[in-house]
């Protein structure tokens, strides 16, 4: 379904006003409470030694990242969300950080939209972008229009999102997703940067985590349940009296929790590189997920609330998460996020 670009733009402030409302959140079913750390109560090194830095590495590029935390994707296409996206891109350029875009759907129509990336490239030159599509744009768009979305925002890899229960529930939703594997395939041959498959809250199975597997994706982000979910949202933008908000609460809850996805990430042995996100609010559960096996960590909501209020909050956010990720490390005796993913430091 088309829609004008005052509809769209409607619809993103409505996505924005509603993920920040505590109803359309599944806290606590991340299953990262289950989770228990070994504290280690004589760590062979100093807390200055703890080292959070990492990298992004494809092909003979490599990229210098000041921890495995990364923006997830949020918002793109409207003037308030360049306002919220040029406060993040400062962030990821002043610390080194990957950020994902939002959704660049409205650009395959409207030239004008890639602008909003000139203006974030001009505040924020060294950001890390990652480029971000839906699964079901991408089926019926060539080649060629998909490039320019990862030049106009100088990606230096690109998200695949998937959102089914999103787009069955969304008014103006595109729920056709056949042929979206071979899609993904097409698009790693001819991207020439890394893609990333991501779901938007509501996880993996083992079994879509070992189909993706031949397809040659760089890495999933599992993305699963216990933070934002966007069957509540798209829910809340219904009138109760409207069949889709009465589904939507019918599927309230619906989704595979981010431990359980990564869990079943590790169950499929798959060899691509698993990224967590959902529900990640403290650089403790960071510190949870790289033990289960993430290389990179994402964070939506405490980022969105922070871009809100300026660059100052959204310093204090990253500074916060960053030591804790640290504590985190000092007191199971890892000096490296390495030594957290190898070293047995979970009950």
């Amino acid at each position: 379904m088309d829609e004008s670009t005052t509809q769209f733009e409607t619809r993103k402030r409505d996505h924005i006003r509603i993920a920040l409302d505590p109803r359309s959140q599944t806290e606590g079913q991340n299953g990262l409470d289950s989770i228990q750390m070994i504290h280690e109560a004589l760590p062979d090194l100093n807390f200055k030694e703890v080292d959070i830095s990492t990298s992004f590495f494809f092909s003979n590029t490599s990229l210098k990242l000041s921890s495995p935390i990364f923006i997830s994707s949020m918002t793109a296409g409207h003037e308030h969300g360049r306002f919220i996206n040029e406060a993040l891109a400062r962030l990821s350029d002043r610390r080194q950080i990957l950020m994902g875009v939002g959704s660049q759907r409205r650009e395959l129509d409207d030239s004008n939209a890639a602008q909003e990336w000139t203006q974030v490239r001009k505040q924020a030159p060294n950001a890390r972008l990652l480029g971000n599509i839906g699964i079901t744009q991408l089926i019926k768009t060539p080649i060629d229009k998909i490039q320019k979305l990862i030049e106009a925002t100088e990606a230096i890899a690109l998200f695949v999102h998937l959102n089914p229960l999103q787009e069955v529930l969304q008014p103006e939703g595109t729920p056709s997703f056949k042929d979206g594997l071979h899609a993904i395939e097409n698009l790693v041959k001819f991207a020439g940067i890394p893609v990333i498959v991501k779901e938007v809250g509501c996880g993996f199975s083992t079994e879509t985590l070992k189909r993706l597997q031949n397809a040659g994706v760089f890495g999933v982000d599992v993305s699963g349940k216990g933070g934002t979910h966007w069957g509540r949202v798209e829910g809340y933008r219904s009138e109760e009296s409207h069949m889709l908000y009465q589904i939507a609460q019918t599927f309230q809850n619906w989704g595979i929790s981010t431990v359980d996805s990564m869990r079943n990430a590790k169950e499929a042995r798959v060899s691509y590189e698993v990224w967590a996100s959902g529900g990640v609010r403290t650089g403790l559960d960071v510190g949870k997920l790289i033990a289960l096996g993430a290389q990179k960590v994402g964070i939506a909501k405490p980022f969105l609330e922070a871009a809100l209020q300026g660059d100052e909050a959204l310093e204090k956010l990253l500074d916060r998460l960053e030591a804790e990720l640290k504590i985190t490390m000092f007191c199971t005796g890892c000096r490296t996020l390495q030594d957290l993913q190898t070293k047995k430091v979970i009950l």
